[in-house]
């Protein structure tokens, strides 16, 4: 679990703080899809043919799961039967991402069969029912951070005992 990423960040919020935390300005566009579409994306490109996937590159989502940042926390919102609770956080955040998935649709057939509520009420339930949890290492940066103190701390530690 991910707890860094957008929807399952935002999820979190509203499970534990009964907010989403929206980085400011709430513009930027981001694409979503389900992992298990891209597990699902993955067997389509082995089962097709080798002069369709050859050398290709495909984008692996839906055009309908490019979404900006605030419609996002209320679709959520709306997704899960809250009405709209959003606190802004950060800076504005001048990122953004709006990606094509015209190609693999196209090349391929492939299309989503999961959308953006369905992976949020997926992670509320799993929230609720104990399944995942919020620690250290649902955040990649945090967890990065702290492997690399603990490495520091061993690496001074073998370093004393070499000396000793």
């Amino acid at each position: 679990m991910r707890f860094d990423l957008a929807v399952n960040g935002m999820v979190l919020g509203l499970f534990k703080q009964g907010y989403i935390p929206v980085m400011r300005d709430g513009t930027q566009w981001r694409p979503f899809v389900h992992v298990r579409d891209t597990s699902k994306a993955f067997i389509t490109v082995i089962e097709s043919p080798k002069e369709k996937v050859n050398g290709q590159i495909f984008n692996v989502g839906s055009n309908a799961q490019n979404i900006q940042i605030l419609p996002l926390a209320n679709l959520i919102c709306e997704s899960l039967g809250f009405s709209p609770q959003i606190k802004w956080y950060g800076s504005p955040d001048k990122r953004s991402y709006r990606v094509d998935f015209t190609k693999i649709e196209r090349t391929l057939g492939f299309k989503p069969n999961f959308s953006i509520s369905d992976g949020a009420k997926e992670v509320y339930e799993a929230l609720k029912d104990g399944k995942v949890s919020d620690s250290i290492k649902t955040k990649t940066v945090e967890w990065y951070k702290f492997l690399l103190n603990a490495y520091k701390l061993v690496k001074e530690v073998a370093v004393k005992d070499t000396i000793l």
